[in-house]
């Protein structure tokens, strides 16, 4: 349901690296990383029923 927003969040971060934007980019994918570790965490313990 929310899967866009890693997508989303990796771009914007690739979009300000191509900026000269360094430090902001490497905040967008440590968000990007943090968004997906979520993501499979619920993911992966709700719905598939694995225990972590």
């Amino acid at each position: 349901m929310y899967m866009f927003l890693p997508f989303l969040s990796a771009f914007i971060g690739l979009v300000l690296v191509w900026l000269d934007k360094r430090l902001a980019g490497l905040t967008f994918l440590a968000i990007t990383v943090a968004v997906l570790m979520i993501w499979f965490r619920f993911h992966a313990t709700n719905h598939l029923n694995i225990s972590l």
